[in-house]
């Protein structure tokens, strides 16, 4: 074969001598890589957006990847440039640009495919390698002219390489400078105010909430010295909706930030926490300086706009590693390594849970997250940046730092310098070395802060966004259900001489009051976005009532892993459908939107292993509970509002609350009729004068459910609670009573997810008497 046809000869086809030498090798592998690395920071976080339906899965980056990926892909094709130079010495009649500029092409065509997230890996190798084909011939052709294009690019593309440090790493700082300048100023006195959140931490795996073990004991002192609540809830058992409420003081239904939110190429679709004031911004109005710190780097960053407020937001790149491993090559890397080590340590602990048939198969699902985590931000990480921030303060300003802890979530157990607690390698024992592992580093915050004479002035407060089950209810980790084992979560105001130390509250509360608890106790005026009521009056002896009931929400969320598909087979589980949990001083009902409700007494059974949904003894308290629970979300309606319906429609927008009479021992149906267009998840609730919820309806919705929910034992007789939250649209009610004087009824019909019903919803009405 000819020289010129082989594109790997010592002259161009043109006659012309090649360029030889390593400098012009450095010369292109220098255009190529911050080329390379501009097109694909751009890309990540382009694509990261139009991707964000699988956000789970995926490794999230933020603007600083944009000097980052050019500066990975210069160090890595100058290492390629080496590596050619050295084959060109050992067979000196090959090209060095042809060959440098295959590899080259290919490497940036797989990288800028690959970034999409839309074609399989083959497909991508195949189109670069086509792409890189291509281009040889065309540069053995033409090798002087490749030299003199990239002598003119070079200095342009570092110039933009400059530009972009420059404006992400020092403009981010001058913003910041710029923005506490605006402050006002603060009052004189006012606390310092540290938020921590140990993500995944159930409550009652601290010594403090009862746990046998000694997992705990700096939190447990800290807890001795202020305001423990006994009973608190968090408003969802997964990351992303129960943060969104600790910082907007609003359940699910409220703030509607129940999944990922929808982004455009330009970011989030719709403002920062749905636009909802938020803790943070409230602070900064009073002359705070406001600094989150994030180990959760999925469902906790600023990405997905929980930086709003925050004059300062770490989350990703806290190491080179880290930075890395966010790049495109760096992701190949996990995913051809760090992921299968990490995929068979997983694999070794779950079998713990008698998952053993899944866990035989080769796919990765168990460990998405593991490799969303990249490298994992350890607590220690966190304090250092919380530190750092502190100390770089200007003047007087009191901050407010809120510090998210990542070491409790799976994969479970300290880092590898952590010496071990318990030395069994059960999945109980590496969650429990997790928490003494964040324990450590919580007792060394709290003496850095003593160093800088700050933690006398400095309001604690200490919680977890939801628990884990472990293995409870056959669930393996959290955002299946909203049993206690992943919504009872600790909750720990401290703050000495002001806070009164060794107070115990044994009243149900939601972290969701955290925001106006705070506003509260630092004497602020009330927020009125701040929905759940401030608790500050528990640990007060204060006449003002707080309410016992304490909501919980999780959405439909879709399996994510191995594990979560097996619980689905036992239990009702998100996957199936949406469910909402109600909490009393006794209670705890969740109502599956599919499978129906269960009943648990929690103060008797805590775990909850006995549904007394079905029992007749219980039928009063569960259909109460269901009651407050419609009322708390479809708003606090009062029977006088009802608007009197007889036969025939009636609209059903806004909160669709309605007064029928009818003929005792009739037959009267209520039907929702909507569009086919419409979303509506219909919740029903019928119920007298008396304010109970009745006990003789049939609702078609809730027969011959499959295994795990309940099928109505006997589906034609009128024996059900009137209560129907399982998207059925009809309800059969026997109306009670022997005389011959009509009966008044109460209907309620409202949505699962809001307050709200559109206006093209009517209700149908039959067998009621005239009005």
């Amino acid at each position: 074969m000819a020289e010129s046809e082989t594109g790997l000869n010592a002259a161009s086809a043109s006659g012309r001598a090649a360029p030889t030498g390593f400098g012009p090798l450095l010369l292109i592998a220098l255009c190529f890589g911050i080329f390379a690395g501009l097109v694909e920071g751009s890309g990540l976080i382009l694509f990261q957006r139009l991707n964000w339906p699988n956000w789970g899965a995926m490794l999230h980056v933020s603007a600083p990847i944009l000097w980052i990926s050019p500066l990975i892909d210069v160090a890595f094709f100058f290492l390629l440039a080496c590596l050619v130079e050295i084959v060109a010495k050992i067979f000196p009649r090959i090209s060095r640009i042809a060959v440098a500029t295959f590899f080259l092409t290919f490497l940036s065509a797989y990288d800028w495919l690959t970034l999409t997230a839309r074609l399989y890996h083959r497909g991508c190798l195949l189109l670069a390698l086509g792409i890189a084909t291509a281009s040889t011939r065309w540069a053995a052709r033409n090798a002087s002219g490749i030299m003199r294009f990239a002598k003119r690019t070079l200095p342009a593309l570092v110039i933009l390489w400059v530009i972009a440090f420059i404006a992400i790493r020092w403009g981010g700082g001058w913003g910041e400078s710029r923005e506490l300048a605006r402050l006002p100023a603060a009052q004189v006195g006012s606390p310092n105010v540290l938020m921590i959140v140990i993500d995944t931490l159930r409550a009652d795996h601290l010594a403090s909430y009862g746990y046998a073990r000694q997992t705990s004991p700096n939190i447990d002192r800290i807890a001795a010295g202020g305001v423990l609540f006994e009973n608190a809830i968090s408003p969802s058992s997964w990351s992303l909706p129960s943060h969104a409420s600790l910082f907007t003081g609003r359940y699910q239904f409220e703030h509607g930030i129940a999944d990922i939110p929808p982004m455009t190429p330009l970011g989030l679709r719709n403002p920062p926490m749905n636009g909802l004031t938020t803790l943070a911004e409230v602070l900064e109005t009073r002359g705070y300086r406001t600094g989150a710190f994030s180990a959760n780097r999925v469902n906790v960053t600023a990405n997905l706009g929980f930086g709003h407020g925050f004059t300062h937001f770490e989350d990703y790149f806290q190491s080179p590693a880290d930075a890395f491993l966010r790049t495109l090559y760096g992701r190949e890397f996990a995913r051809f390594y760090l992921n299968r080590t990490e995929h068979s340590k997983v694999k070794r602990l779950l079998r713990r849970l008698k998952f053993d048939p899944l866990m035989d198969r080769s796919d990765e699902g168990s460990i998405k997250s593991i490799g969303a985590l990249g490298v994992q931000k350890r607590a220690a990480t966190v304090n250092q940046e919380l530190l750092q921030w502190i100390d770089s303060g200007r003047g007087n300003r009191p901050f407010f730092g809120f510090l998210n802890y990542i070491d409790v979530h799976h994969p479970y157990g300290g880092p590898p310098s952590f010496n071990q607690r318990w030395k069994d390698d059960t999945l109980i024992d590496q969650y429990d070395d997790g928490i003494r592992y964040v324990d450590d580093c919580i007792a060394d915050l709290m003496r850095a802060l003593q160093i800088r004479g700050l933690a006398s002035n400095t309001l604690l407060i200490i919680t977890s966004d939801h628990g884990e089950s472990l293995g409870d209810h056959s669930i393996a980790f959290h955002g299946e259900a909203l049993y206690r084992e992943q919504t009872h979560v600790p909750l720990i105001f401290w703050f000495p001489g002001q806070i009164p130390a060794g107070a115990r509250v044994p009243t149900p509360v939601s972290n969701a009051s955290v925001p106006a608890t705070l506003v509260s106790f630092l004497n602020l005026p009330p927020v009125p976005d701040f929905r759940r009521p401030p608790v500050d009056a528990l640990w007060k002896n204060s006449p003002v009532q707080v309410t016992a009931n304490v909501l919980s929400e999780v959405a439909q969320l879709y399996p994510a892993s191995d594990e979560d598909i097996a619980s689905q087979k036992v239990v009702p589980v998100s996957m199936d459908g949406p469910m909402q949990s109600l909490v009393t001083e006794r209670w705890q009902i969740i109502s599956h939107r599919k499978f129906g409700p269960q009943l648990y007494d929690y103060t008797h059974d805590s775990a909850e292993t006995r549904d007394l949904f079905w029992s007749n003894q219980h039928q009063e308290t569960a259909g109460d509970l269901l009651l407050q629970m419609q009322s708390t979300i479809a708003g606090h309606d009062t029977t006088e509002a009802a608007a009197p319906i007889g036969n025939g429609l009636a609209n059903a927008a806004g909160r669709g609350f309605y007064r029928v009479a009818a003929a005792p021992g009739s037959i009267v149906n209520v039907e929702l009729r909507r569009g086919m267009s419409s979303n509506i998840k219909a919740v029903w609730s019928i119920f007298g004068m008396d304010g109970k919820l009745l006990k003789t309806c049939r609702n078609p919705g809730d027969d011959g459910l499959a295994k795990p929910g309940v099928s109505d034992l006997t589906p034609e007789a009128f024996d059900d609670l009137c209560f129907s939250a399982t998207g059925g649209s009809k309800m059969e009610i026997l109306v009670p009573g022997a005389s011959r004087t009509p009966v008044e009824l109460y209907v309620r019909v409202s949505d699962w997810d809001s307050n709200q019903l559109p206006s093209n919803y009517e209700i149908a009405v039959s067998g009621a008497a005239s009005q």
